[in-house]
C-alpha cells in the first residue's frame, strides 16, 4: 500500500524539524520517512447490529477490503488504497455510499485505540470531552448498548459535523452537549463512569493526511497546547467517578503533548493512578513501543539541546514539560502508556494513556467536582431553572407518546422520550435517570431542582425518531435502523415490482396502489426492505437517493437500464 515519494523530496524532508523530532525520539527515520510521508490506506469500522450486516461485508470484500487483524473489539476493516487513490468509480461509490447511509464509518485505524482501550461497560455513562467529527463518540455508544455517551464539542462547526454523524448512525445512546472542555458544567452524582480525552494536538503523527505539517510544524507548537491539554484532560479527571478510568490521547509523537502532560495530570488528579495497557490482549498484532519517561528538549530546529543549571530559554517552554530526570523527581511508571509509529503499522502514529480514580483515594464515593470544600452554615438555595425556548428539548408529553405509540406498535417503555418542536428524539433511559431528573449541586452547596440537564448545556438528545407532519407522526429515515424490530403496527406489504417502480421514482394514485391503504404515514415492507411512506393524493417514498442507490445494488439494478 505504501506508495514512497521520490528521493528528492525525502531527502528533503529529512531535514524538517518534524524528522528531527522522530530522530530524538529513537525512530529510524530512513525507514519512517517513506511510510509517514504517504497516503493512509482507507480504513473504518463496519456498523454492529445492522440487518444487511453481511451484505456489507460482501461489498468490502468485493473491492479488496480486509479486516484489520490487530483490532479484535470491534470490527474494522483496511482498503487497498488510498482517499485519492480509488482504483475504480464503483469502488469510490461503494465506500461513499456504505458511509453515507451509516452502514460503515471511516476513521482511521488508530483513532479507534482509545474507546478500546477504555473498556467501558455496556451500562456504562461515558464522555468524550472533543468528540467531533465524532467517530471515537460513535464508537463508544457503540461499546455502551445499555449506556450513554455524552458527546462534547465546543466548536459549533465541528459540533454540526457530530450531528451529521449521530444521525448517519441512526444512535439513540448519545447526547450532544456544547462546553469548553476546560469548563464542562457540573452534572448529578456520582459523576461519569468513563472519558475519553482526545485532546486537540499538534497533529505531529498525521503526516499521512495533512502534508502541510511538514513546513508548518516546530516544537514551539507542541509546547503551545501543553496547558490546554492538561486542563482539558484536568477538567475531566474532576468529573470522573471514583473507580471509573479516563484515556487520554493525540495523534502527535511529541512527548511535550503526551508523557509530560501525563505527568501534569497526576500531579493535579493525585486521586488518579496510571494504568498499564494491555496492549497484548487488546490488539495483539499491534506493533507498538511504551511510553518513555526521558525525552530531550528540542530548539526550534529540533535538534537536541543539551543543557545544564539554568533551563534554556525557548518559546513557550516551562519546567512542566521537562522530563522528570530534568526535574529531579520520582518519575511515574510512563512505560503503562503505549506509543504507535506511522511505519510499523502502515497507519498514522498514536499515543494512549489510561488512568482510573482510586476509590479509596476519595472516600465520599463521588467525583471531585461534586465535593464541598467547606460546609454549609445555612440552607441550601434553589437556583434558577434557565429560561425555555422553542428550540428547548423536554420530555415528551404523555398525549404525543401514546400516539405514536399506538399508531407505529411501540413499547413506550423502552426509552426515553424527548420533543424539540414537531420532532420527538428517542434516547436510552439512562439520559432521563442519571442526567435531567436529579437535582445538581453547585460549589457553593446550592442546588438547581431536576427535571432539567442544566447546567449541561445540551444540544441535542438522542435519536430524532419521529416527526410532525399535519398532525401525524412519521418515522424519519435515519432512524429505521432503530425502529426496524420495534414496530408492530403501521407496516404494509408490497411486492418487488411496486418496490422497483417506487425506487425508480414513480408515485402511484392511492386508488391505484397495489394494496389497499389509508392517508398518512406508513412503512412499506418488501422482504428486508423498509421504505417509509406518506400517502395522500399519492403514493410517495420518504427515502433519499442514496438508501434508493442501496437498494438497486442488492437488486443489481442498473442505472443504464432504467434509462432504457
Amino acid at each position: 500500500m505504501v506508495r514512497p515519494a521520490n528521493a528528492v523530496l525525502l531527502d528533503e524532508l529529512a531535514c524538517t524539524p518534524l524528522s528531527g523530532l522522530s530522530r530524538s525520539l529513537g525512530i529510524d527515520v530512513e525507514k519512517w520517512l517513506p511510510v509517514a510521508s504517504s497516503p493512509l490506506p482507507i480504513t473504518l469500522r463496519v456498523t454492529p447490529n445492522r440487518h444487511d450486516i453481511e451484505w456489507t461485508r460482501s461489498m468490502l470484500e468485493s473491492i479488496g477490503g480486509e479486516k484489520i487483524p490487530w483490532m479484535v473489539v470491534s470490527e474494522s476493516w483496511v482498503m487497498p488504497f488510498s482517499k485519492g487513490d480509488y482504483p475504480s468509480e464503483e469502488a469510490k461509490k461503494i465506500i461513499t455510499l456504505l458511509h453515507e447511509t451509516g452502514r460503515i464509518t471511516r476513521q482511521e485505524a488508530v483513532s479507534m485505540l482509545p474507546p478500546v482501550v477504555l473498556e467501558p461497560n455496556a451500562e456504562d455513562l461515558v464522555m468524550d470531552t472533543c468528540a467531533a467529527p465524532g467517530s471515537k463518540a460513535t464508537q463508544l455508544a457503540e461499546a455502551v448498548p445499555n449506556g450513554l455517551v455524552l458527546a462534547n464539542e465546543p466548536s459549533s462547526g465541528r459540533l454540526n459535523l457530530l450531528t451529521t454523524n449521530r444521525g448517519r448512525l441512526g444512535i439513540e445512546n448519545m447526547l450532544i452537549m456544547q462546553h469548553d472542555g476546560r469548563h464542562i458544567g457540573r452534572m448529578p452524582e456520582p459523576g461519569v463512569d468513563g472519558v475519553v480525552v482526545d485532546a486537540p494536538c499538534s497533529g505531529t503523527a498525521t503526516t499521512r493526511k495533512n502534508r502541510e505539517l511538514w513546513r508548518s510544524w516546530t516544537p514551539k507548537v507542541g509546547r503551545s497546547l501543553f496547558k490546554l491539554q492538561s486542563d482539558i484532560a484536568t477538567r475531566a479527571a474532576q468529573l470522573l467517578r471514583p473507580d471509573g478510568k479516563m484515556v487520554y490521547s493525540t495523534c502527535s509523537l511529541d512527548p511535550v503533548e503526551n508523557e509530560a502532560v501525563v505527568c501534569e495530570i497526576l500531579q493535579r488528579c493525585p486521586w488518579l493512578e496510571l494504568i498499564n495497557i494491555d496492549a497484548d490482549r487488546l490488539f495483539p498484532t499491534l506493533i507498538c513501543h511504551r511510553g518513555r519517561d526521558d525525552w530531550p528538549i528540542l530548539d526550534e530546529s529540533a535538534e537536541v539541546v543539551d543543557w545544564e543549571g539554568e533551563m534554556p530559554k525557548l518559546v513557550g517552554l516551562s519546567e512542566e514539560m521537562l522530563n522528570p530526570h530534568q526535574r529531579g523527581f520520582e518519575s511515574p511508571d510512563l512505560s503503562k502508556s503505549i506509543r504507535v509509529h506511522q511505519h510499523e503499522n502502515d497507519t498514522g502514529g498514536f499515543f494512549v494513556a489510561l488512568f482510573e480514580h482510586v476509590a479509596e483515594r476519595t472516600p465520599e464515593g463521588i467525583a471531585r467536582s461534586m465535593i464541598l470544600h467547606r460546609e454549609l452554615n445555612r440552607e441550601p438555595e434553589e437556583l434558577p431553572r434557565r429560561k425555555r425556548s422553542k428550540h428547548t428539548t423536554i420530555p415528551a408529553s404523555k398525549d404525543v407518546v401514546d400516539d405514536i405509540c399506538k399508531k407505529w406498535g411501540i413499547d413506550k417503555d423502552e426509552f426515553a422520550w424527548w420533543q424539540r418542536g414537531k420532532r420527538v428524539n428517542l434516547s436510552s433511559k439512562m439520559a432521563y435517570e442519571r442526567l435531567y431528573k436529579p437535582v445538581v449541586v453547585n460549589k457553593k452547596g446550592d442546588y438547581w431542582p431536576g427535571e432539567d440537564f442544566h447546567p449541561l448545556k445540551i444540544i441535542h438528545v438522542g435519536q430524532p425518531t419521529f416527526t410532525d407532519n399535519k398532525g401525524i407522526w412519521r418515522p424519519r429515515q435515519e432512524a429505521l435502523g432503530l425502529l426496524r424490530n420495534r414496530i408492530t403496527a403501521g407496516v404494509v406489504d408490497i411486492d418487488e415490482e411496486t418496490m422497483i417502480s417506487l425506487i425508480q421514482g414513480n408515485a402511484p394514485l392511492r386508488e391505484e396502489f397495489v394494496t389497499e391503504i389509508e392517508r398518512g404515514s406508513f412503512v412499506l415492507k418488501c422482504g428486508e426492505f423498509f421504505l417509509p411512506a406518506w400517502v395522500a393524493a399519492r403514493v410517495s417514498l420518504m427515502l433519499d437517493d442514496k438508501e434508493k442507490e442501496i437498494i438497486r445494488m442488492k437488486l443489481g439494478i442498473k442505472l443504464e437500464e432504467e434509462e432504457e
